[in-house]
């Protein structure tokens, strides 16, 4: 499906991985980071406020522990 088409030019990163259950979050969020940019790129120039994007991965835990997000972008764009 969809996933898969995303990750895979980052099989040999993941082939290569030691955890690769550790690496597959990274390697989607970075899959998903070259769509964003293409749209916020694409459609920048209507920003007339201005735009932030949060970028990040969602970290599911136990059900008895909270779940966290790990931020890895935070990026604002002027009008």
């Amino acid at each position: 499906g969809a996933v898969q088409e995303l990750i895979l030019p980052f099989g040999k990163r993941l082939a290569r991985a030691d955890e690769r259950m550790r690496e597959l979050p990274y390697a989607l969020y970075d899959s998903q980071e070259v769509m964003v940019t293409d749209i916020v790129n694409t459609g920048k120039a209507s920003i007339k406020q201005g735009l932030a994007v949060l970028g990040g991965i969602q970290i599911n835990t136990a059900p008895d522990q909270l779940d966290y997000f790990h931020p890895l972008r935070f990026d604002y764009y002027d009008a």
